[in-house]
């Protein structure tokens, strides 16, 4: 059972990363997708190091964990930042936040490959493969445009997938303080960025909602919740952490009607359904493996 604490912290990180997806698109009116990148990463690292300064935390002092930061950084933020916000040229927010609520499914893939305690069974097996249903039904006949557009945000969620495994494996036993992880990541974040942002070749357009929506992809939707993120993954465990994405799209497909007055089509609703399905029987796997493995104890 979840404790009240980590359940509130997963619905704040589904509604933060659920909105994310709006702002995202309102941030596109002014930025192009590798200026927002650079900006939401780099607001993200000074919102952190703000927090770390007034509660006197250190960051992380080995070089291991550094160099394993900077594959995260890679990994987990540059890489599917990207592929999401140049994802959302083509498409609506609302359809984004759907089709990158497939992360759980490549968490729970890399999850059985890498970690003894979630192996996969036959229920987990059958809701990932029902999820990826879902993602064929959600991207449907496309022309060629808009389909490279929504592959490139499900691998924005392989990438994800990669990250929660990759960090509970080798990140959240360190001793470290949770919140000089997701600092210390979006440091080397930013200086990666500074080369590729400087050779852009488009100048940004600071309008007031568009620099508004950048700012809170920095603030909340990086900084806030990539600590939200690491807490999560090392109370509750990379797979469930991950399930925040059960609330994404609803957050997403909401923000986006209200707000941008986006509309889906039967087979993006539909699939996504598919995909809530799905990732709730990989769930239940989940779960009946624990409690199995709990009995031979």
């Amino acid at each position: 059972m979840m404790r009240l604490p980590d359940l509130l912290r997963l619905l704040a990180l589904a509604a933060i990363w659920g909105c994310s997806y709006l702002f995202i698109k309102i941030a596109l009116d002014g930025f192009t997708p590798l200026q927002i990148v650079g900006g939401r990463i780099a607001a993200g690292a000074v919102t952190l190091l703000t927090i770390l300064w007034v509660r006197k935390i250190s960051l992380p002092s080995d070089s291991q964990t550094w160099r394993r930061l900077l594959l995260m950084a890679v990994v987990a933020n540059l890489l599917p930042f990207f592929l999401i916000a140049w994802g959302e040229t083509y498409v609506s927010s609302a359809l984004a936040s759907i089709l990158n609520s497939t992360t759980p499914l490549f968490t729970a893939l890399f999850a059985a490959w890498l970690l003894p305690s979630e192996r996969m069974n036959l229920m987990r097996a059958a809701g990932v493969a029902l999820g990826f249903v879902g993602v064929g039904v959600v991207v449907g006949i496309e022309s060629e445009g808009r389909l490279i557009a929504q592959l490139a945000i499900v691998g924005a969620s392989f990438l994800y997938g990669i990250g929660f495994t990759y960090s509970k494996k080798y990140l959240t036993d360190t001793g470290a303080e949770p919140l000089s992880l997701p600092a210390a990541q979006l440091i080397l974040g930013s200086a990666l960025m500074v080369p590729l942002v400087g050779v852009e070749s488009s100048a940004p357009s600071f309008g007031i909602a568009e620099t508004a929506a950048l700012g809170f992809l920095g603030v909340f939707g990086t900084g806030i919740a990539l600590f939200l993120y690491y807490r999560l993954i090392r109370d509750v465990g990379p797979t469930t952490a991950s399930f925040s994405t059960y609330l994404i799209p609803v957050f997403g497909v909401v923000a986006g009607r209200i707000v941008l007055d986006e509309r889906l089509g039967w087979n993006a609703l539909f699939g996504g359904l598919l995909v809530m399905a799905g990732l709730t029987l990989a769930e239940r796997g989940l779960r009946r493996r624990a409690l199995e493995m709990s009995r031979v104890g």
